[in-house]
């Protein structure tokens, strides 16, 4: 996974000091908001559990909305192989099967836990995060294209009905931060029958 160039890029272009000091800033967000209540989704908390001032916030990301989408996009950055993989089966229901384990491997990650958080803490509905914090709706929505597209993509190299990917991107949501992985289990025809032992656990329990 990679970020997005371009506008989503928040903050000024730091040198390799402040990339560091970058780095650290968003680490710690993403430690702190996988790992907290709505009292974590704090720029000031943040900033002092990273030891910088806020005014290094300021600089380095503009403002808070500049914060969060920085933060959203942090998981492009370092999520990788342990939200996605390379698929490893040659035929469609190898396919699906390791779709199914990988989905909740993703449910199962704090990335999940960190836009969860957020999604619910910064604003009660769509409009409002738009209005309040356009540049974190952005991200969100960077993340979730990034999200769908690498699903679509698990299916390249296997003879399949066009219809097949479609099918089996009902099995997610359409972006992180859902409640319940729940339509992994039952909302398309393709799901295994039984499920396997995997499926029947809840990582939310």
């Amino acid at each position: 996974m990679a970020a997005p160039e371009g506008k989503l890029k928040a903050g000024r272009r730091p040198n390799r000091r402040g990339e560091a000091s970058r780095k650290r800033v968003l680490d710690v967000a993403l430690r702190l908001l996988a790992s907290g209540g709505p009292e974590a989704v704090s720029v000031k908390l943040i900033a002092k559990e990273a030891d910088v001032t806020w005014g290094t916030v300021q600089y380095q990301f503009g403002d808070a909305d500049g914060f969060w989408a920085a933060a959203i996009l942090h998981i492009l950055d370092t999520a990788g192989p342990r939200v996605w993989a390379h698929p490893l089966a040659g035929s469609v229901e190898g396919r699906v099967a390791e779709v199914i384990d990988l989905l909740w491997k993703a449910f199962d990650s704090p990335y999940n836990a960190v836009v969860t958080n957020l999604r619910a803490s910064l604003a009660k509905d769509r409009i409002e995060l738009e209005r309040s914090y356009p540049r974190t709706a952005e991200a969100l929505d960077a993340l979730e294209d990034n999200w769908l597209k690498q699903f679509r993509e698990f299916f390249d190299g296997v003879t399949v009905d066009p219809g097949t990917p479609a099918k089996s991107a009902r099995c997610c949501p359409q972006r992180f931060g859902a409640s319940t992985p729940s339509v992994v289990s039952g909302r398309t025809s393709i799901s295994m029958t039984p499920l396997p032992a995997f499926a029947r656990r809840s990582p939310f329990t």
